[in-house]
């Protein structure tokens, strides 16, 4: 009669689980770093689509009127007409960014120096023009650059 044993032994139970917490430990900061740069990448696409809206909506005329985009260090304000901003005006937008993303007055260079990208009424054109850098708190070499031209045109660098 022969002793067959079925199942794993204690030794190979604790050399999986060794294995498996190795694989863990090596593959969690990829994943936090991605999931990141998509949360980056995602809130570029967010602003993008505000600025975008702004511009449509002033080059329509929408409502008799011409749009703004406000940056602030913590969301960005898509508003019609002229500063101050009516935030019960269902027509006003927020984007809150994640904690994970930084926008410093300094990231944001704008012709005149402001914080608002305001869009002609009929044309599209803005007067404030230039850069917003989005970037991340925990790698502030992380990050994403929205343009916007003269004529109104936003890309992301």
């Amino acid at each position: 009669m022969q002793n067959q044993t079925k199942g794993n032994t204690m030794i190979e139970v604790i050399i999986v689980i060794g294995i498996v917490v190795l694989l863990l430990a090596v593959i969690s900061p990829v994943i936090s770093s991605f999931r990141e740069k998509q949360i980056l990448k995602n809130t570029a696409e967010e602003v993008k689509v505000l600025l975008d809206e702004a511009r449509i909506n002033s080059v329509s005329s929408k409502d008799s009127n011409f749009y703004s985009v406000r940056f602030q260090a913590d969301r960005v304000v898509f508003f019609k007409g002229n500063p101050p901003v009516n935030l019960s005006d269902p027509e006003t937008k927020t984007v809150t960014f994640d904690s994970r993303i930084n926008i410093i007055p300094a990231n944001v260079v704008l012709q005149g120096s402001g914080t608002d990208v305001v869009f002609d009424r009929l044309t599209g054109n803005t007067s404030t023009y230039g850069t917003i850098t989005l970037e991340l708190v925990s790698s502030p070499s992380t990050r994403k650059i929205i343009t916007v031209n003269a004529l109104g045109v936003v890309s992301i660098n």
